[in-house]
């Protein structure tokens, strides 16, 4: 038997999934990952086609023009932003920053699948809170706060529920925190809030010595392809972060397109409020064709299929692409066996998604 150097991570899984082929003759239509449906803004588009002319120059590794589009355009110290290779980079320089063998993250019981992935990837224990109606439990997650307790990852709203904690108990969170625990907010669905909480929130997280919040240009700014996020740190932390995080970590084009994306409010404007009319009318039709839903506030739902063996979410995920090219996913969360988490698409795609719904479960 050949003798293998030793590998502190060795994962079962090879790959969290792979992009799967349609059918023949049908176009692939991707709901599985919460893109948007929506593009870019023209804006972006332009910038980035700009930059074409220069593709044997490396990128900034300062991303400075991109971090001072983000402080105008919220009003922060663009001192305190870090940009990174989507908000999953970022994710994981907070868990190395932070992290080390033995000590704790705290999560959500469904909380955003990377955050156990960081403490796999540390040697970390990984406490799961309860939840209540599947959102964030603040006393869960208080209850097990102890001495080697480091991060607490919070997605708001909530991935892959799609809930909602309320801004009030995410500061109530904050404000019976331990000084050593940093609080991660992950805001990757942050536009799909009221403006207004959004706003609230950021400045929240911005006076505290001990919150971070990352942002992603991947949902509501359809930049997907380009992965690009940022985060808003205290001012102490952000050398650190710049030092652990990938030099060059984002390329030229992706930096001038999403300087661009974000000062296009008119564009981000319509993409939400289209956003928010797809998951009524898709939450309508599943309220009448009798399908369990968790009612949320992201760019998706998340649906339960009946246990009938015949109308898995196994079952509707083959349906669904072998019918009409379109690609669902199952959700590899604990407690969510027979649950899809449906990622909302364009008028067209979500009226053809329902009449496969009504084709299968009849």
């Amino acid at each position: 038997m050949t003798t293998l150097p030793h590998a502190y991570f060795n994962p079962p899984r090879r790959l969290p999934f792979v992009l799967p082929t349609p059918p023949e003759g049908k176009k692939l239509i991707s709901l599985a990952i919460n893109e948007s449906p929506y593009g870019c803004s023209r804006k972006a588009w332009a910038e980035a086609q700009a930059r074409f002319g220069d593709l044997n120059r490396y990128p900034d590794p300062a991303s400075a023009e991109l971090r001072r589009a983000i402080g105008r355009q919220f009003s922060l110290d663009p001192e305190r932003i870090v940009c990174g290779n989507g908000s999953e980079e970022l994710l994981d320089v907070m868990g190395r920053m932070f992290v080390r063998s033995g000590d704790q993250i705290i999560m959500s019981q469904s909380g955003f699948f990377q955050f156990a992935v960081i403490a796999a990837r540390l040697g970390a224990e990984l406490l799961r809170a309860a939840e209540q109606d599947f959102i964030t439990d603040v006393d869960a997650l208080l209850k097990l706060v102890g001495d080697r307790t480091k991060l607490i990852f919070i997605a708001v709203p909530n991935n892959p529920t799609g809930t909602l904690l309320p801004i009030d108990d995410v500061i109530r969170l904050h404000e019976k925190l331990p000084p050593h625990v940093v609080l991660v907010l992950d805001l990757a669905y942050g536009e799909y809030i009221e403006r207004g909480d959004l706003a609230r929130l950021m400045r929240y997280g911005g006076e505290r010595p001990n919150i971070v919040i990352t942002r992603t240009f991947s949902k509501a700014y359809g930049l997907a392809a380009l992965r690009v996020g940022w985060a808003l740190a205290p001012d102490w932390m952000t050398p650190g972060l710049n030092l652990l995080r990938g030099v060059g970590n984002i390329n030229a084009i992706a930096q001038a397109a999403a300087a661009a994306a974000i000062q296009d409010q008119v564009f981000i404007d319509r993409v939400i409020a289209e956003t928010a009319a797809e998951r009524a009318f898709m939450a309508k039709h599943f309220t009448r064709l009798g399908l369990d839903f968790v009612p949320g506030f992201g760019n998706f739902l998340l649906a339960r299929f009946p246990e009938e063996e015949a109308k898995t979410a196994a079952k509707f995920i083959d349906f669904a692409m072998r019918e009409a090219g379109i690609w669902l996913r199952p959700v590899g969360e604990p407690g969510f066996a027979n649950w899809s988490r449906i990622g909302l698409g364009n008028r067209a795609e979500n009226e053809l998604l329902i009449r496969l719904f009504e084709e299968f479960l009849k």
